[in-house]
């Protein structure tokens, strides 16, 4: 089977050759007579592009009778995430809350405190310079406590995502 696959590229090989070097040359329309030169105009489009990675967070949330007759629990250590955005105007950073004992969100970690509600929100960051851009974020969150909340460990809530703008 290999080498019948190795024969037919073999095969075909010159009559590719031929046909690319044809599609080349009356291509460009722009070679003179007699010229050894010809001109091949070529554009490209760049698709925004952005995407995410998690390299840390916590796996869960521990509610105290502390946090409860507080109001809210502070998680201890950060989210860590990489982002990556080929886009000048930036990208969004996307928080969807997975949780019926938590009220609304702070997150700390984008140079101000972002207060996000019940279901989660959305941060538009900038672009930093032309081309592919890559931040690393640590995160901070804080979690206002809805009344139905009750002591225990819970799932971490918070599930990232990221848009180019």
């Amino acid at each position: 089977m290999k080498d019948l696959k190795s024969s037919l590229i073999l095969a075909l090989q010159p009559a590719l050759f031929s046909m690319l070097s044809v599609g080349f040359l009356g291509a460009s329309g722009v070679a003179e007579a007699g010229s050894d030169e010809s001109k091949l105009l070529v554009t490209a489009t760049v698709l925004k592009h952005a995407s995410i990675k998690v390299l840390a967070q916590p796996t869960s949330v521990v509610v105290t009778a502390t946090d409860i007759a507080r109001g809210y629990v502070d998680v201890p250590g950060f989210a860590q995430v990489a982002v990556q955005s080929n886009t000048q105007e930036g990208y969004m950073l996307m928080f969807e809350s997975q949780a019926d004992f938590v009220r609304h969100t702070l997150v700390k970690g984008l140079g101000n405190d972002v207060q996000l509600g019940w279901s989660g929100g959305g941060v538009a960051r900038s672009a930093i310079g032309r081309g592919m851009s890559k931040a690393t974020l640590d995160l901070g969150f804080r979690f206002i406590l809805s009344e139905s909340a009750r002591q225990g460990v819970y799932a971490w809530p918070i599930h990232l995502s990221v848009s180019p703008l």
